[in-house]
């Protein structure tokens, strides 16, 4: 009995740490994993590794490529687009319920995580995604809606491998510059303007969709191919 619930844990653990990396950024899309490399990896058994990977499977974060190996999905246009409109609909009510919550002490936290998100963005696109991340998030729990951050922590898992090569792929000057978007929403914050913080946070999402659109087409030319 107590061996099953150490690896109900492990595997509890093991799956926790592979889905932040994936809302991290961390693995890009099409970027392969295989359970025993995992295991290795973690220290551990097959067992929970695979226990780990089914759950993530289950919620499309993940594909089965064969019995021994996952791959990051490639989503397509459509997908992407599908993800975003989700993303856009529940963090721009997130960031309206925000503004009703915000503090200053909470906001000067924001204003650390942007500023240092501004400076990554020019250097590091792996820790700009992080960092990234980590706004979008604090955002969210200033929310103060348990159930509404558990979905957008789904959508984060599938979208954020995208948002890896978004960080890649888009100029440094326009990321780290005075005219991102988290600019309007920590001004909307501040103010305490519900709407105006809504359609700051739905600008910011929606500033990707053409690069969705170029790397949707392209990720699935490449599944064709493979």
């Amino acid at each position: 009995m107590t061996k099953k619930i150490v690896r109900q844990s492990l595997s509890t653990q093991l799956y926790e740490s592979l889905r932040l990396a994936l809302m991290n950024g961390q693995y890009e899309p099409g970027h392969r994993l295989t359970i025993a490399g995992l295991a290795e990896e973690y220290g551990t058994s097959i067992t929970p590794v695979r226990e780990a990977i089914f759950r993530l499977v289950s919620e499309r974060a993940l594909e089965m490529r064969a019995a021994t190996s996952v791959q990051v999905p490639r989503f397509d246009t459509k997908q992407l687009l599908e993800i975003q409109a989700i993303r856009v609909e529940l963090e721009g009510r997130a960031a309206y319920e925000a503004a009703g919550n915000v503090t200053e002490k909470k906001l000067d936290e924001l204003r650390a995580i942007h500023a240092a998100f501004i400076a990554a963005a020019a250097r590091d696109p792996n820790e700009a995604s992080i960092l990234n991340r980590d706004f979008h998030f604090k955002v969210l729990q200033l929310a103060d809606m348990s159930i509404l951050e558990g979905v957008c922590e789904t959508m984060w898992t599938l979208i954020g491998p995208f948002l890896l090569t978004f960080h890649q792929r888009m100029p440094k000057r326009e990321i780290s510059s005075d005219e991102h978007k988290h600019h309007e929403l920590l001004d909307a914050l501040a103010a305490g303007d519900r709407e105006r913080s809504r359609r700051a946070m739905q600008d910011d999402i929606a500033w990707a969709e053409d690069l969705i659109r170029d790397l949707g087409d392209e990720m699935a030319a490449r599944v064709s191919v493979e």
